[in-house]
């Protein structure tokens, strides 16, 4: 379905990296534990953590798959669930593996920066960064209590401020920095940057925040 699937060398195990479990072998069933991924520029990277240590290949920066996201194929195998609410390579923020899948086009993001919404039971804040094409969800829930935010600019940045305390937050990392609920953090929500056609090729019942 257009997505990696890796083995182990241990059993031989089939893994596929969109639903991150075993899908065949001795272990299929199995999930593995996510850790949070932010898709995001270099530049936008550094600046927020600025000691990053990174591996640099000889690439002389251009991107190979510029062809590729410009064209248009649909991966190796074509699409498997046709869908034309949205193009075909139209990025979105995947959320909702386990129940209620829905998909947060970054060109809807794009007007809106900041959405907060109930998804699955759970408070939730989507942040869309416009300089680096940068979504991000968390949950809206620290210590039990349910908080509303909005983005405010301070010292040429933007900051997430709650409305019940008025702590201010760091929006690619979750932290708070300021405020009476500084030292916490937001909890980062399972979520994924990918084309439109291969997220609906796993939920082809998704729903599309933004769009009809």
């Amino acid at each position: 379905m257009n997505a990696l699937v890796m083995y182990d060398r241990e059993t031989g195990s089939l893994w596929s990296q969109f639903l991150s479990q075993s899908v065949q072998g001795e272990l299929a069933g199995t999930k593995l534990e996510t850790v949070p991924l932010t898709l995001t520029t270099w530049d936008k990277w550094k600046d927020t953590h600025p000691s990053t240590v990174a591996l640099r290949k000889g690439s002389r920066g251009a991107d190979p798959y510029d062809g590729y996201y410009s064209g248009r194929s649909a991966g190796v195998i074509g699409e498997s669930n046709r869908d034309d609410r949205l193009p075909t390579k139209e990025l979105v923020l995947g959320l909702g593996f386990d129940s209620e899948p829905v998909a947060f086009p970054h060109s809807e993001l794009r007007t809106e920066q900041l959405v907060q919404l109930s998804h699955s039971g759970q408070s939730t804040v989507v942040y869309f960064d416009t300089a680096s094409d940068t979504a991000l969800a968390y949950s809206a829930v620290v210590d039990g209590k349910e908080l509303d935010f909005e983005l405010v600019e301070r010292d040429g940045r933007e900051w997430f401020q709650d409305i019940q305390t008025k702590t201010l937050w760091v929006p690619f990392t979750g932290q708070a920095v300021e405020g009476e609920l500084a030292g916490s953090a937001l909890e980062r929500l399972h979520a994924i940057n990918v084309f439109w056609f291969a997220w609906n090729d796993f939920y082809p019942e998704t729903a599309i925040w933004g769009v009809g």
